[in-house]
C-alpha cells in the first residue's frame, strides 16, 4: 500500500508536465498556422494589462508577438505591421485554475472588477481582446484598437476556439474600451462557488 500511495505522489509532477506540455503543443500548432502572415517573437517583455493574471500561481508561461509581414492601412489612415500579443497560462490542474480565475477576476483586465458570467458595456483603457479558458490553461489574444476590424475579430476567435478551444471553454471577448463579454460557456453570476 505505501509504494503504491510513493508511486502515485512520484507520478504528480509528471502530470502537471504533460497539461502543460499539451498547452505548450496547442500554442505552438496556432503559432505555425500563423506563421505564413506574421513574425512570431518569443518574448520574456512588457506584456499587455492582463490585471492580475501574472500574479497567479501558474506552472508555465508563454508570451509571444506576432507581427504581420505586410503593411496595411488602419483606421486612422496610417500604413502600419499591426501587432498581436498571444499569452498562455497553464496550471497544475482544474482547481488551481478556478482558483486562479477567482483572484484574477477581482482584478481583471484595465483594473475593473468583474462577476465571472457577467457581462460589462465599457471599461476604460482595455485592448481588444479574446480569452479561452478550457480545461486547466488560459490562452489571452490581445489585438489593437486601430487594426482590428469585427471581421478579423471573428477570425481571430475562429482560429483561436480551433486550436485552445473544446465543447467546455469559456470565451470572453474584450472590445476597445469595452465591452466585455462572455460569448460561450459563460458561469452562473449567481453561483456561490466564485465567490469565495
Amino acid at each position: 500500500m505505501k509504494t503504491l500511495i510513493f508511486t502515485f505522489l512520484g507520478l504528480i509532477p509528471f502530470l502537471s508536465y504533460g497539461q502543460a506540455e499539451e498547452l505548450k503543443q496547442r500554442t505552438a500548432l496556432f503559432l505555425e498556422e500563423q506563421s505564413e502572415s506574421f513574425k512570431v517573437k518569443e518574448l520574456n517583455g512588457n506584456e499587455p494589462d492582463y490585471g492580475v493574471l501574472p500574479e497567479t500561481q501558474f506552472n508555465h508561461h508563454s508570451y509571444f508577438q506576432l507581427k504581420q509581414l505586410e503593411r496595411e492601412v488602419n483606421e486612422l489612415g496610417n500604413s502600419v505591421k499591426p501587432k498581436y500579443h498571444l499569452s498562455t497560462y497553464a496550471y497544475e490542474d482544474e482547481e488551481e485554475l478556478k482558483y486562479a480565475l477567482k483572484f484574477w477576476f477581482k482584478e481583471f483586465v484595465g483594473g475593473k472588477r468583474i462577476t465571472p458570467g457577467r457581462d460589462y458595456r465599457t471599461v476604460d483603457h482595455i485592448s481588444p481582446g479574446i480569452i479561452i479558458i478550457e480545461k486547466n490553461y488560459i490562452a489571452v489574444l490581445t489585438l489593437s484598437c486601430y487594426s482590428t476590424d469585427i471581421e478579423e475579430f471573428r477570425d481571430w476567435r475562429s482560429s483561436m476556439l480551433g486550436v485552445f478551444g473544446g465543447p467546455n471553454a469559456m470565451v470572453v471577448e474584450l472590445g476597445c474600451n469595452g465591452p466585455i463579454e462572455w460569448t460561450k460557456n459563460a458561469p452562473d453570476p449567481k453561483d456561490p462557488s466564485w465567490r469565495r
